[in-house]
């Protein structure tokens, strides 16, 4: 039996990448800029190494930011659950990090469906970018919510939301998984937005 393995690795492992290297390949420099990104370039770089020296059949998704309203700990879902909550009259401000941070974003369902068709379809031994179409700041996003929301949103920034080194530039280009796979997002990042402020909205109801 040969299975194949799958590394879920991020888009984290290349840390602060230069503009004139976005947007991002698979060939750019790893650079991890906190201890989850070592982590996960750690993981990125034994599965190759298994791949090279067994000839296991494992192959590394490096996913870009999702939308993903049961992941609170994402600055969009912390966000629409915020904003959902001084709807609601359950919180008086919505509290944030650094909002300078670009990111692409692809909806939750489309990156589980690339993560699928990986496993299909990816050569053993490869390394993907995975990611959306819709770059923005997170604050662009933020004003995006507020602009939705169905009452003013005051905000301020926590200063313990303030990573030591934030990662401010992750524009990919999925070219080569495309390519590899055929996978393209069948979500809109209207859809996607809608997806994550409603299910806020009822989980915060409940």
């Amino acid at each position: 039996m040969n299975p194949v393995i799958q590394i879920c690795s991020s888009s984290e492992v290349y840390g602060q990448v230069d503009p004139k290297d976005v947007p991002i390949t698979e060939e750019t420099a790893m650079r991890p800029a906190s201890t989850y990104a070592v982590s996960k370039a750690t993981q990125d770089l034994l599965g190759h190494t298994y791949f090279m020296c067994y000839g296991m059949q494992v192959f590394r998704t490096r996913m870009f930011a999702y939308l993903n309203p049961r992941r609170a700990d994402l600055f969009a879902t912390s966000f629409a659950r915020q904003v959902a909550r001084i709807e609601a009259g359950l919180q008086k401000e919505l509290l944030h990090g650094n909002l300078e941070s670009t990111r692409t974003l692809i909806d939750v369902r489309d990156a589980m469906k690339a993560y699928w068709v990986a496993a299909e379809r990816a050569p053993a031994g490869e390394v993907y970018n995975i990611g959306g179409t819709t770059t923005i700041t997170v604050g662009e996003f933020l004003d995006l919510l507020k602009s939705l929301a169905k009452v003013p949103i005051p905000s301020r920034v926590d200063p313990n939301l303030l990573r030591p080194k934030d990662v401010t530039l992750q524009i990919p280009t999925t070219e080569k998984f495309t390519k590899a796979t055929g996978w393209r997002p069948q979500y809109s990042f209207e859809e996607s937005v809608s997806f994550l402020l409603d299910h806020c909205r009822k989980e915060v109801l409940q």
